[in-house]
């Protein structure tokens, strides 16, 4: 018996009436941002996020399309149906209102953790915050910051890392998984804190297709269970993938 077919026994759904999509369009933001998701040089699409939804997609017995938009398109285009998946959304975040109303949101499958980097020379404690008031803080544009850093704004997380990295920049702030894979996939040389604040993510499913989301949280549960989720994010992280 297939995957699929144990999970429509399991919620009382007949394989015939189920009527399932064959095909999910899933929208990716441009640029990619590894270690998450990106292209890679022979077109196709790498990372913790598209790696999970492929595990999925596999036991709803579903293919993927993956089609490359900025972030507003995306969700223009999920507003309007043109999409049916979007990837990586933080839980309880502000949306407006005409989005919320089409979405319906999985099971979260990760966890998102902001870390501070910093050079290693340094020998004050630098775990929370608060530790750096006054603190001159490398961060990217546009992100919230408290008011007490004194912030120098930066086009991307890449950014960030090299230059605490070379000394430019004594600290940074940035997610814990980039910081690790830049280590690892570029042996960069910084310290990385505990993290100072955590958001856990899901797929953002379009109510079209709302007939699949409990046959994706099962799956996610499964995966979870088995240990599959935390041996493909260590495919990333842990030094054995690029």
């Amino acid at each position: 018996m297939s995957v699929l077919v144990s999970l429509l026994l399991a919620y009382g759904l007949n394989v015939e009436a189920a009527n399932l999509p064959t095909t999910l369009k899933v929208g990716v933001p441009t640029p990619g941002q590894k270690p998450f998701f990106w292209l890679d040089d022979r077109g196709e699409y790498q990372g913790i996020y598209p790696d999970t939804l492929r595990l999925i997609a596999k036991d709803l017995q579903v293919d993927l399309e993956f089609i490359p938009l900025s972030q507003a398109r995306i969700r223009r285009h999920f507003t309007v149906g043109k999409l049916d998946i979007e990837m990586g959304v933080p839980m309880n975040e502000p949306e407006d209102s005409a989005l919320k109303e089409v979405s319906r949101y999985s099971r979260p499958f990760s966890v998102i953790n902001e870390v501070i980097i910093y050079r290693p020379e340094l020998s004050f404690p630098v775990f929370i915050l608060r530790d750096l008031e006054g603190q001159r803080v490398a961060t990217v544009r546009g992100t919230s910051v408290p008011y007490y850093l004194i912030r120098e704004d930066l086009t991307n997380e890449w950014q960030i890392a090299q230059r605490v990295h070379r000394g430019w920049n004594d600290i940074g702030l940035m997610k814990e998984a980039v910081a690790l894979h830049y280590q690892h996939s570029e042996n960069l040389n910084y310290k990385t804190s505990l993290p100072y604040a955590s958001k856990p993510v899901t797929f953002r499913l379009h109510r079209n297709k709302g007939a699949l989301l409990p046959l994706m949280n099962n799956s996610i549960k499964r995966l979870e269970e088995e240990g599959k989720l935390e041996e493909l994010v260590c495919k990333y992280l842990c030094g054995t993938g690029k």
